[in-house]
């Protein structure tokens, strides 16, 4: 699934996630046309999860226009947090006339490419404690008790932590908990944020795990809460002029 800096996205829970995330922030997309030199500039309207779409607004210029009427295939690549966004063999399979301009609608890309090169800036922490952190799994056979872990770094779609034990029974690949609870108390706030599980390290030796985390599918109210707090640890990093 990962590839250096370029993760491959490909279930549709994520794909919704990270289309809502575009349409929630009204970021410019551009679309192209395979052996076509113009670019065109566009809208993600609106995402439907339970359907598989999403709804794109009217291209720019009357010939993007034409070529969707044709049935043409196309690509979509945007940036969102400064991560690369970018997915093809698209095609729209219905246009809706609405009042302010024609819509859209199309299937959910079957892949997702998330180049995620550290454009998006992932902030060290230096709160310098420990933060109680609790992680829910319904499929887990054994309950993880809650933990206590140091908050490594965090952007706006993931953070690292490091436990003082080593997790059982460990923490896989890709494994997703339903719920994790940051409890920020310095700040007086909790993060709870659904993640999933990424390049875990085991350290024996010194008996520690560290492992990290992408957020899946976050609430609005929720991200604007991880954003701040994700600008707070940039500034207070530039404040003391630490290396990034």
């Amino acid at each position: 699934m990962t590839h250096d800096a370029e993760h491959i996205i490909n279930r549709p829970a994520e794909v919704a996630s990270v289309l809502s995330s575009l349409q929630r922030q009204h970021l410019p997309v551009t679309v192209s046309f395979k052996g076509v030199e113009q670019k065109y500039l566009s809208l993600v309207l609106a995402v439907d999860r339970k359907e598989q779409v999403f709804y794109l607004d009217e291209l720019n210029q009357t010939s993007g226009h034409k070529r969707i009427l044709a049935n043409e295939t196309f690509s979509v690549r945007g940036t969102d947090q400064g991560i690369t966004v970018f997915f093809t063999k698209c095609q729209a399979i219905k246009i809706l006339d609405e009042n302010d301009g024609v819509v859209y609608r199309i299937p959910f890309p079957h892949e997702l490419i998330h180049n995620q090169k550290r454009d998006a800036f992932r902030a060290a922490v230096m709160l310098g404690n420990n933060l109680p952190v609790t992680l829910l799994s319904f499929t887990r056979k054994e309950p993880l008790q809650p933990l206590v872990a140091r908050l490594m770094d965090m952007s706006s779609t993931g953070c690292k932590l490091e436990f003082d034990s080593l997790i059982e029974p460990h923490f896989k690949d890709l494994e997703l908990f339903e719920q994790m609870t940051i409890n920020l108390k310095a700040f007086e706030k909790k993060l709870i944020v659904q993640v999933e599980a990424r390049h875990v390290v085991y350290d024996e030796k010194n008996n520690r795990t560290t492992c990290g985390f992408r957020f899946v599918d976050t609430e609005p109210s929720m991200q604007a809460e991880i954003d701040r707090f994700v600008i707070f640890l940039q500034r207070e990093a530039r404040r003391v002029d630490v290396p990034k």
